[in-house]
This record gives C-alpha cells, structure tokens and sequence, in this order.
C-alpha cells in the first residue's frame, strides 16, 4: 500500500485518524479494523479500494503540483473584500493595537468601492464574493454597511454571484433588532464576538472607551442571537492572558451552558501576543502567557461538550490568512488599499487609494508568499504553502525555520482537535 506523502495522521488510544491533505477527506481507523486489515486478504483488498476512492494513494511524480494548481485555481474564483466601515470603537481593550479617530466612510468612497467591484464582477472571472465587516467598531459604520449591502446583493444576483458576509464585532450595539436585518436583509451569517472570560475578567481587559463595564450587555446581544431562528455561525472569541485565563476555564461551567447545544455557536481561544501598542498608554496593557494556552482550553471545551471553530479552519487545505490570497483587498476608512488587518500602520501593507482609481497590483503580487521549492515533499506543504502570514516574512521578518516549526506544531495540535472532536468524514470499523 503505497501512501501519499501529504496524508496525515494522528494516533490515538482507539486508532488512528488520517487527513487527505489534498482532498480534505479523513477517516478513523479502529484498532480493532487495523488488525483485521493485517490479516484478513478480502478486507485488506477492500480498505485498499476505499484508499484508492478517496485518493490517500500516491499519484506519482508530480501530485503536490497537481493539487496545489487545484487549490490555486479554487482561490482564483473568490473574490475578498474587507471593509474597514469606521475608523473609531467604542471600547479601549487593553491589548488592542489600533489607533482611532472618530470619522465614518464617506459615500465618495462607499461608491468608489462600488465601482472597484463591478469592474472585478464584469471580468467573469469569480464565482463567490465573501465581504467582511471589520473597524475599529464596524457597527459604528453600520450606515455603511446598510448603504453597501443591497448593492453589492444585486451585483451577485446579476453576475450569478454566491455572495457571503461576515462581520468581527464586539457585540456591544449588535441589538436584536440589527441583528435581524443584518442577517435576514443583508445576509451577514458569519459573527465573531469577543467574550473575555466571566463578567470580572471581561470587564477587566474589555473596556468601554467611556471607562463603562460591558459584559452583560453582550452576553444579552448573544442571547437574543441564540433565541433566533436564524442561520447563522457565531464564533466566540477569547483573548486569553494571564490575567483572565482562569475565569475563560469558568466560563464553560457557568454562562457558556447557554450556549453549549446550539451548533451555530463555536468557541475559539486566542493568546493575547504582542499585537502593538495602537493608541494605548503602555502601562494599559495585560500579562502575556509563556505556553500554549489555546490548545489546552480547545482540548477542555470538546471534553466538555462544546463546538469549537479552529480544527475545521486549521486542518483543511484552504487554510490561509485572507491576507495571503491574491484577490483579497481591504479598504480602510479613507479609501486606503491594504491586505494585512493588523499591520496597518506599515507601508509595505499600503497598496493603493480605491478614492483615487490606483491599486499598486505588483506590489501586492510581492506581498503575496509564494511556495518554497524545498517544501514540496513536506506532508504540510498543501496547507502550509510555505507560511500563511504574510507579516510574518514580510514585515517583522520572523526567522523561516521558526515559522516553519511553529506552523507544523499549530497544525499537528489542530489534528489532535480534530480527532477529539470527531470532525472526520468516516469511521472505519468491524461492524
């Protein structure tokens, strides 16, 4: 049985999960089936067709080209706009690495936006439009977001576009009255929101810019989501430091019940890094963490029962940050071209003005990683490609073999994840 080089697997104390790192298929694998396929000829032949359906066999000299074209050509038909809607917010967390000021997009550049989509709409060359609501706050631009929205609906119905909006939020002014018109008339189905543990360490390191504590009032917001009847995802979101990672551990055992059966809602778990100072006095600040905490508290929240976002996201060979895929722009409040969300503040990620016509196509093609030909026999390499981050390489020059050694690790962890978690296509069993 010749097995394809970019299969993983993960073994566990009941068998052994494999990955099909080229297709995204993945299976379990009894222990007690592995011993039968040792020794029994007709199943053996079977597990071996099953291997052969699925694509888990080498195919020859150039598979990793193959199926890094696929995934390239998959990449060419989405098109990704993310749309910085106001340059304010209205907390002041404490590891933020923003710099504010209170201005709104203008409608200059709200159509400049528009006619730099339907000029990209026009070439037939997408399939899938995705639309990111991102701030500072977004919903302090939500005129923005009301403005834009139908327009860009009715595009995709004209050019038979599959459109798709999602939008990172605190939460705090996400009413049940927005929330409802954000997914029934603009189909936004996709919902981050940060929970920073329990009300006492929420309050702590999320901060209202007015010094006002703000926890409850989320908590109500994703309340009213979970009462909805809508579809939609909601990722939780928690910055994990010193200072709070005890009370994200309570969460589960207390308010996060309310969400722990209902599927549209995942948990996701994040170190607190060193992100940037943005606007922030530099004794305003929390205690980093010196381990891993994310896989231990993801490892916690499936034992306990809950659904989490990162091994789906992770172990898939469409893992890539939007700020590495070629046909991703994101507009920030004056007009301004950029890829990187969090480098904002850095030229090499300053790539045009929507408001002037201008976007700087080879700089951006530059910024955009390009795979390694020594990492073409690594198992990693179709979803790796060589490292996702492109500030990583390109802005705080982070070491290639650290980066190289922290990716695998953060996608091994994932694996584990994803075998606890039972996220596999199959189960492969005697009975």
């Amino acid at each position: 049985m010749n097995l394809s080089r970019y299969i993983l697997k993960y073994s566990t104390d009941d068998g052994t999960l494999y990955f099909n790192t080229k297709t995204n298929h993945s299976f379990f694998l009894t222990n007690e089936l592995n011993r039968v396929v040792d020794s029994n000829d007709v199943i053996r032949k079977e597990f071996h067709a099953y291997l052969d359906k699925n694509k888990y066999l080498s195919e020859g000299e150039y598979e990793v080209e193959k199926y890094l074209s696929k995934i390239s050509d998959t990449d060419a038909e989405l098109l990704e706009l993310t749309i910085l809607t106001h340059g304010d917010c209205n907390f002041r967390c404490k590891y933020c690495y923003e710099k504010f000021e209170n201005i709104a997009m203008s409608t200059e550049t709200e159509d400049a936006i528009v006619q730099f989509l339907k000029e990209k709409l026009q070439s037939g060359k997408y399939k899938y439009l995705s639309v990111g609501w991102f701030g500072g706050e977004p919903l302090l631009g939500y005129k923005t977001i009301k403005r834009l929205s139908p327009v860009f609906i009715d595009l995709c119905e004209k050019y038979q576009i599959h459109y798709q909006s999602a939008i990172t939020t605190n939460g705090y002014l996400l009413t049940k009255n927005k929330f409802r018109y954000l997914n029934e008339k603009f189909k936004v189905t996709s919902y981050q929101i940060t929970l920073d543990g329990d009300e006492e360490s929420h309050n702590n390191q999320r901060v209202l810019q007015n010094g006002g504590l703000s926890y409850n009032r989320i908590f109500d917001n994703l309340k009213a989501m979970q009462e909805s009847k809508f579809d939609f995802i909601c990722v939780i979101r928690f910055n994990v430091s010193k200072d709070n990672y005890q009370n994200v551990k309570e969460f589960l055992t207390h308010d996060g019940i309310y969400f722990k059966d209902d599927s549209r809602f995942k948990i996701s778990y994040h170190n607190i890094g060193n992100w940037g100072k943005g606007d922030r006095d530099i004794n305003y600040c929390v205690t980093l963490l010196d381990k891993d905490a994310s896989f231990e508290l993801s490892k916690l929240a499936v034992t306990s029962g809950y659904h989490i976002s990162s091994p789906e996201v992770v172990v898939n060979n469409n893992y890539t940050c939007y700020s590495n895929r070629k046909n991703h722009f994101m507009f920030n409040v004056r007009g301004i071209v950029q890829s990187c969300t969090v480098a904002l503040y850095e030229p090499q990620n300053i790539f045009g003005n929507i408001n002037k016509g201008f976007v700087n196509y080879s700089k951006l093609n530059d910024w955009v990683i390009r795979l390694d030909a020594s990492c073409k026999e690594c198992p990693f390499v179709l979803i790796c490609k060589s490292g996702y981050c492109p500030m990583a390489k390109r802005i705080t020059k982070t070491n290639s073999r650290y980066l190289c050694k922290s990716v695998k690790e953060k996608i091994r962890k994932n694996l584990a994840l994803f075998a606890l978690s039972k996220s596999y296509n199959d189960i492969l069993d005697v009975d």
